[in-house]
């Protein structure tokens, strides 16, 4: 985390005060700062040959934001690079509740031994209540990042740049650290339930 925070968010906010206090123009110092969060995923596709899926957005939403920055000389489509990428996510989590199991599932099963994801299996394969309580928290985080990334946009306009990045990295460290702590309790609580409860008879 704190590799990530000093990557996405130290480094380029320094970046662009360094370059705006030498007379940069505000466009080109922002996109320069994204050189860090770029060249970290790059550097891990060169180790690991591979690039995960949120790599693979942040690079999109990092490139676009900065081609529409510089095309239209807007510093407020640069500032937007970290809503276009929460925004992204959020609608990923949304559209995976369409596929045959959504992401949070496919998320909390990351990293469990071979028995324990049996059981997550044999558990969606049987149990609405069990289905219901992954989607809840999908629903939960589809709706958070899509409100996170909105608010975001409002503030853009509203605070001087220099404001503006700093409580925006704060925004999304934050968002994840409460949505990840909600989604534990959340569904360690459900599923204390869940297992005190009889399940429902079939008729």
């Amino acid at each position: 985390m704190l590799r990530d925070i000093v990557i996405n968010a130290a480094l380029p906010y320094a970046t662009y005060l360094l370059l705006s206090r030498m007379g940069v123009p505000t466009v080109p110092a922002l996109a320069a700062g994204s050189v860090f969060p770029i060249a970290a995923i790059l550097i891990g596709w060169l180790r690991e040959r591979r690039i995960p899926a949120l790599g693979i957005i942040v690079l999109a939403a990092t490139a676009a934001s900065i081609l529409g920055a510089v095309a239209f000389t807007s510093p407020y489509l640069a500032l937007a690079k970290g809503s276009l990428i929460t925004g992204t996510v959020g609608l990923a989590f949304g559209a995976s509740l369409l596929a045959p199991r959504p992401l949070v599932f496919n998320l909390a099963a990351t990293g469990r031994d071979a028995a324990e994801r049996a059981r997550m299996d044999a558990l969606w394969q049987t149990e609405p209540r069990y289905r219901r309580i992954v989607r809840q928290i999908t629903w939960a985080w589809t709706l958070g990042l899509l409100a996170e990334a909105s608010l975001r946009l409002i503030l853009i306009p509203l605070m001087p740049i220099e404001v503006f990045l700093p409580i925006s990295e704060a925004m999304w460290i934050g968002f994840f650290a409460l949505m990840m702590a909600w989604s534990w309790r959340y569904g360690r609580r459900r599923m204390a339930a869940f297992d005190r409860a009889p399940a429902p008879e079939i008729v």
